[in-house]
């Protein structure tokens, strides 16, 4: 049966109702459904046409739908079901009432801030990190369109998780890797492994920081373009080009666009550690912002108080302010501010104005 998978709103599948269509992506069209005997609203994917014609591609499906369905954490969209009717595959799903972070990334940039990019960092982490460790799962295609913002809590939720490849799963020529070749780490493109595995998932994260980030990705142009600067250009650093970026931060996500995997961050663990390293730092500087109390709390201060180093007791005294004028680049204006605030305010006395 020959049927365009882009109009079958209004008709019923799997018991579900199709309402509307929501998006569509490199293998499927999702739709707005309800499921009638539940009376509750899914997520519902059609697969294209070239790729229902694909046996293999069918078989592949209804295995990783079997592995999604094991996967259980509150940033993963979690799969509900899979099978044929009518000619046509589906894949069921969660519904997350929501934007996906590609929309917000091309309607609603000014949202995009570094307190919002650690936040769904850690929680895309804490998922990818969940499937590799419990399920040796990874992911295959992470960009801002597989990402799920909910209007509700603003939790992050990953989805097209289901359509991945389990490493201990089924296996497929390297030809049949299905990529999006703005994030494609150089092994896939290269053909140097079979299957995805977490390190090329860290690489399309750290495309998609990097897009986020500066508001242009590493690479552009065409896709042989892309594939090519992939495998062979070094990207510009990003505090190149995001000076605003905090420079630890900025630092860290070059890490993730070495070619080389072995020069990335080994697991999702580490990604983690260091991004919540991180963002537990800016809060602390942000808090010491509101509440210019909190600055003596700060550890730079205090270790520069107590003499002892930041993390190199070779460094000397001037190191240790260098470093700590660079890390809080607001305190010497602050610190100016009020001494010339303190020097008006005596200004009036030295003239003999009061006496």
């Amino acid at each position: 049966m020959n049927k365009n998978v882009y109009e079958l709103a209004g008709s019923t599948l799997a018991g579900c109702e199709l309402l509307k269509v929501l998006g569509s992506g490199n293998n499927g069209v999702v739709y707005l459904a309800h499921q009638k005997n539940l009376n509750r609203n899914i997520a519902c994917k059609i697969m294209t046409p070239e790729l229902q014609r694909d046996s293999a591609y069918t078989d592949t499906l209804f295995a990783e739908a079997s592995n999604a369905a094991k996967l259980t954490h509150p940033n993963i969209i979690q799969a509900l079901d899979a099978g044929i009717e009518n000619d046509l595959q589906y894949f069921m799903m969660e519904f997350v009432d929501g934007r996906s972070l590609e929309s917000i990334r091309v309607n609603s940039p000014e949202i995009i801030s570094t307190d919002f990019l650690l936040k769904i960092s850690l929680q895309l982490a804490n998922a990818m990190d969940y499937a590799w460790s419990e399920h040796q799962m990874v992911h295959g295609d992470i960009k801002p369109g597989n990402l799920m913002i909910s209007d509700k809590d603003h939790q992050l939720k990953v989805g097209d998780l289901g359509l991945a490849r389990s490493s201990n799963g089924m296996t497929s020529a390297p030809e049949d890797v299905m990529i999006t070749p703005l994030y494609a780490a150089p092994e896939i493109i290269a053909q140097q492994a079979a299957e995805p595995d977490l390190r090329s998932d860290i690489y399309s994260f750290g495309v998609m920081f990097y897009e986020l980030a500066c508001g242009r990705a590493p690479f552009t142009g065409t896709v042989e373009e892309l594939l090519q600067s992939h495998l062979y250009v070094i990207p510009t650093p990003l505090i190149t080009m995001n000076p605003d970026m905090d420079r630890e931060l900025a630092s860290f996500i070059d890490t993730m666009l070495a070619k080389d995997p072995d020069e990335r961050p080994a697991n999702w663990k580490k990604v983690r550690a260091e991004l919540q390293k991180i963002y537990d730092r800016l809060s602390a500087a942000a808090q010491a912002i509101q509440n210019p109390a909190e600055i003596s709390k700060l550890p730079e201060f205090q270790n520069a108080a107590s003499g002892k180093s930041f993390r190199n007791s070779s460094w000397s005294a001037e190191d240790k302010s260098k470093k700590l004028w660079e890390k809080y680049p607001w305190l010497l204006p602050a610190l100016l501010i009020a001494l010339i605030t303190i020097a008006l305010l005596s200004l009036p006395f030295s003239l003999g104005l009061f006496k």
